[in-house]
């Protein structure tokens, strides 16, 4: 048994000695030293401890304790007691230091100076004959007031402003009596009252000269302020007829006075009795006694007879403008008649001169079934007619449009609106997907659009030339976009085979005339080279004349060749530039155009802008290009033409401010043309954009070198003196080329002579600088 009693024993010792909440032992604690930096306060015991369980007090005068922060630059926020403490640690005082705050009254009261650091108010001030304007921290009372509480960080003085007050007296001048006031500043001002009379302000001068002041109003000095008054006058009503209106005296009325008259409607009141001149408009400034009259305008009975539809109560007026509509079962409305034969439909608005009966006209309806054959359901409808067309829609399908037949023959399509005479089933008709396109003029101020297309999905079109003369001044037609800005969609061409996914919008695009014509007056000059290289005794005089400023872009070709083929002009479609990349640039030179071609799109191009035909054979418009005969210039006509070969050399040159340029307008090559010659080129042999280079005196691009300008005849002159003169051989071209090695650029050197004289070569690469005489 005390064996057994040893054993427990043993066992109860060993769990009180591992318990870890034996009372019997102290639990060991790590201590760490605590350190107080106070900054300035009272000296704080350094400490060894694992627990700071109360705040060290530090005291600082004229300073207030914010708290113990572990470091000395107070980051974060002070530590919260109890703090336990892991390290050795530094903790450093926080204080919040006191300044002193002084005061400038300007005044006989004082107030003394105390150390805070936050102002919360100020005791009140007075000065006798002053206004106090506040405190200010500068002396100059600059800047804002001064608005409290107020924190200091820095010793400060603060300065009482004050401003004088002025003595303000009232002259009544028989009106309602007021003391005097003294003060810097009226906020308010007396109404005075003055028998048969109103109040009209408070002057500073007795003969209210001035205008009459308003608030608030700053008093700089000791002022008397003098009442005006306006006089009231009678005004009488003469009501003609309507209810009495007693007489007022009054300043101004402020709004028409209600008088009504049985059977009559009120037009206004007028000054004169005869009620002529013009109404008298409220508010109404009265100026003299004065006797007010009524005008008054009968008004009509307006009945209704519905006809069998729901009531419209009668009324009176003087003018119809809108009416009510009534309603009847299976019938639509169909207007109202001044007689009882409907035969004479009320156009709104109507003035009445009297009494009148309105008669329903209705219409019965019938229904109308819409079968869709398979495509979405359109609800029936009972009605006499329907105004705009449903819209049903199918899968991959098209719609396009509504007809009597289920084979939807073309002859019996409905338009709508639709008057609608019988019960009748409508037959929706479908094709394959069809996609549509649509022109829009996009600012042109004249012509029209083409005309809107359906395409099949999968299938392409050719989008359309300006086929409707679209203009808009300062501008010329240059393509088709489907934004309207030109930038954010995509742009076509004209002549452009385009495969659309959706419907689509083509916005017509405007840019630079490429159209543009240039007036050059009429002068002398010398025909051949301005160098020793040619001759210089061929003196030429030419009348003034008009020449295009640029060569004729693919663009414009196409644009009247598209009309021309529509109006019965044969020519053959010019190329697009030289190689096969040039069609998908933009601006280039139209070529390939023989000289036969060009007379006859240059007639065309005169009928599509309203001028006379240039080019005839015999009394008939040369409008074909296969026929064998060759065509003449009848001169007294104003349209379209070639140069001359002549006119086209004096162009170059700069017309009468011709210059002895090697090129034209340049001595140097680069400057005014795009070339190929040999191993010295700056084309790479392809179509350039028209006018990139620069201009020669007349404003003229590219007549040194882009694509050779066709002329009408080939000129060929001795020595002596010229006017006008055309040569007796037809065809030539002048200028050079970008592409190959096809001649110079040496626009006036005639030693360079199958330059200028190519007419063996019917087409090539020849383009158009359009001419005209002077308009």
């Amino acid at each position: 048994m005390k064996k057994n009693l040893f054993i427990v024993l043993v066992i109860l010792i060993s769990v009180i000695f591992l318990s870890c909440e034996n009372p019997l032992f102290v639990k060991i604690t790590n201590l760490y030293n605590v350190d107080f930096i106070t900054n300035g306060g009272s000296e704080v015991a350094s400490m060894r401890t694992s627990e700071i369980t109360q705040n060290p007090v530090t005291e600082k005068q004229d300073a207030v304790f914010e708290g113990w922060y572990t470091t000395s630059t107070f980051v974060g926020t002070a530590i919260v007691i109890p703090y336990e403490v892991t390290e050795n640690i530094c903790l450093y005082a926080k204080w919040k230091e006191k300044y002193t705050v002084y005061f400038e009254t300007n005044c006989n009261q004082q107030i003394q100076s105390y150390k805070t650091f936050i102002v919360d108010s100020i005791p009140v001030i007075e000065r006798d004959g002053y206004y106090f304007d506040g405190w200010y921290t500068n002396q100059n009372f600059t800047g804002e007031k001064v608005s409290f509480p107020y924190s200091l960080s820095q010793n400060t003085t603060f300065y009482a402003k004050w401003i004088q007050e002025h003595n303000v007296s009232f002259e009544s001048n028989g009106g309602t009596k007021f003391d005097s006031i003294k003060t810097h500043e009226l906020t308010s001002l007396p109404q005075p009252i003055k028998d048969d009379c109103v109040f009209n302000g408070w002057h500073l001068t007795p003969d209210f000269s001035d205008s009459a002041i308003t608030v608030p109003y700053q008093v700089t000095k000791p002022i008397t302020l003098y009442a005006n008054y306006k006089q009231k006058y009678t005004v009488s009503f003469n009501t003609n007829g309507g209810s009495e209106i007693d007489s007022i005296r009054a300043v101004v009325i402020p709004e028409s006075p209600n008088t009504t008259l049985q059977n009559h409607y009120f037009v206004g009141w007028y000054e004169k009795p005869e009620l002529t001149g013009l109404k008298v408009e409220f508010p109404y400034s009265v100026t003299k006694d004065i006797t007010l009259n009524a005008k008054w305008q009968p008004t009509y009975a307006v009945n209704f007879e519905t006809n069998g539809g729901t009531s419209i109560p009668s009324f009176r007026t003087i003018e119809l403008t809108e009416l009510s509509e009534p309603t009847k079962t299976k019938h639509t409305f169909a207007g109202w008649y001044t007689d009882s034969e409907l035969t004479k439909k009320l156009t709104l608005p109507l003035v009445l001169d009297n009494d009148i009966t309105l008669y329903a006209k209705w219409i019965e309806n019938y229904t109308v079934i819409f079968d869709s054959q398979g495509g979405s359901e359109i609800p029936s409808v009972s009605s006499a007619y329907i105004e705009s067309e449903p819209i049903p829609t199918k899968a991959d399908k098209t719609f396009m449009g509504w007809y009597t037949v289920p084979e939807c023959n073309d002859e019996y399509k409905v338009e709508f609106p639709y008057t609608v005479t019988s019960d009748v089933i409508l037959y929706a008709k479908w094709v394959a997907q069809m996609w549509t396109i649509t022109y829009n003029s996009n600012g042109a101020t004249s012509g029209t659009v083409p005309e809107q297309i359906f395409v099949e999905k999968g299938k392409s079109f050719t989008v359309s030339a300006n086929t409707g003369k679209l203009t808009k001044p300062g501008y010329a037609f240059t393509k088709w976009s489907t934004s309207s800005d030109g930038q954010s969609g995509s742009s076509y061409s004209v002549g452009e085979t385009v495969f659309p996914s959706k419907n689509l919008t083509l916005y017509a695009q405007w840019g630079k005339d490429y159209a543009e014509m240039v007036d050059v007056a009429g002068g002398t000059f010398y025909f051949g080279d301005n160098t020793s290289d040619g001759t210089t005794d061929v003196k030429v005089t030419l009348d003034s004349f008009r020449i295009a400023k640029y060569e004729l872009t693919y663009e414009l070709w196409l644009e009247v060749y598209t009309w021309a083929k529509e109006n019965g002009y044969v020519l053959y479609l010019a190329k697009k530039g030289y190689t096969e990349n040039d069609k998908y640039k933009s601006f280039v030179p139209a070529t390939n155009i023989s000289w036969e071609d060009a007379c006859v799109w240059l007639n065309a191009y005169s009928e599509y802008k309203g001028f006379e035909p240039v080019y005839y054979i015999g009394s008939s418009v040369f409008r074909d290009v296969n026929l064998s005969t060759t065509p003449t210039w009848n001169r007294t006509k104003n349209g379209f033409r070639l140069p001359t070969e002549c006119e086209w050399e004096y162009a170059a040159k700069g017309g009468p401010e011709q210059k002895n340029y090697m090129y034209a307008g340049s001595n140097v090559l680069d400057d005014v043309a795009w070339y190929y010659w040999g191993n010295s080129y700056n084309s790479n042999g392809k179509a350039q954009p028209v006018g990139t280079k620069k201009a020669n005196t007349l404003g003229l691009y590219d007549m040194t070198g882009l694509s050779e300008e066709l002329c009408y005849d080939d000129v060929s002159l001795s020595s002596g003196e010229y006017y006008n003169p055309i040569g007796i051989s037809l065809y030539s071209t002048r200028g050079g080329t970008c592409y190959e090695n096809l001649c110079s650029s040496y626009y006036p050197n005639r030693n360079y002579y199958w330059v200028y004289h190519y007419g063996y070569e019917s087409k090539g690469y020849s383009t158009i600088r359009v001419a005209q005489n002077a308009q």
